[in-house]
């Protein structure tokens, strides 16, 4: 790829264009949802367009590993659905049922979110950078659900925003 292209071909990387907000654009496939848009923030786009090593192996990890990052998500969203349900059924009243309903089971919890967008940020720990999974949620349709994620490990969950406008902690490694 040319360091200067608006088409970014570059495996593991989907075909992506660059967009006016300084990031790659395109869509991916992934275990937790199909066709979601991706983007792909590069650390100092004036200095260089082109996706890190770490972006790589971040994106390379979600392809390979796609059930243990679903396992992780499930687990961590189920926690933070139990936790959060009991403030939302006066505020849901008679609809609390069929948008935030008790659940079963994690399959049922699968049922209530969609996969709509993936962050693949520039910050680096360990090599690997953070990857933002963002959701449409029945139950939080303004805010929807976000989760941060190093790896297979949820390291934040919240709204939507989290995926994307996630405080980066001071002990990473932003080279």
């Amino acid at each position: 790829m040319k360091e200067n292209s608006d088409t970014l071909k570059l495996p593991p990387f989907p075909s992506m264009d660059w967009s006016d907000y300084d990031c790659w654009k395109g869509e991916i496939d992934l275990d937790i949802g199909r066709d979601a848009d991706l983007n792909v923030t590069p650390y100092n786009p004036d200095e260089t367009r082109l996706p890190s090593d770490s972006q790589a192996a971040a994106l390379k990890f979600n392809l390979e590993h796609g059930e243990r990052i679903t396992e992780a998500v499930l687990m961590a969203t189920r926690k933070y659905y139990d936790e959060v349900r009991p403030r939302y059924i006066e505020f849901l009243g008679g609809a609390v049922n069929d948008l935030m309903p008790v659940l079963s089971g994690d399959a049922n919890l699968h049922k209530l979110i969609d996969l709509v967008h993936v962050h693949v940020h520039p910050w680096t720990t360990s090599g690997i950078v953070y990857v933002g999974l963002q959701f449409r949620c029945r139950c939080d349709q303004e805010h929807g659900l976000g989760l941060m994620m190093h790896r297979d490990r949820v390291v934040d969950i919240g709204g939507a925003d989290v995926s994307f406008a996630w405080a980066c902690p001071v002990h990473i490694d932003l080279t």
